[in-house]
């Protein structure tokens, strides 16, 4: 289990290797490949370097509202 709040699973890590330059993303619900996901269901990123891994501290999403359960 990550100590941290929203330490990067190692799905996330893999993720990144996939998208090189690019960011991960966090997602609350699911949503298929492919689907624009609402802002709302984004809890935050991470950017990802061009060797294809995290750098950096999460960052949240302000316009996140955790789905009910």
């Amino acid at each position: 289990m990550n100590d941290k709040p929203h330490a990067p699973d190692q799905a996330a890590k893999d993720e990144a290797k996939r998208n090189p330059g690019g960011w991960v993303y966090k997602i609350d619900g699911h949503f298929p490949s492919g689907t624009d996901v609402p802002a709302k269901n984004i809890i935050g990123a991470w950017r990802v370097n061009d060797q294809g891994k995290i750098i950096g501290e999460f960052i949240p999403n302000p316009n996140y509202s955790p789905e009910p359960k």
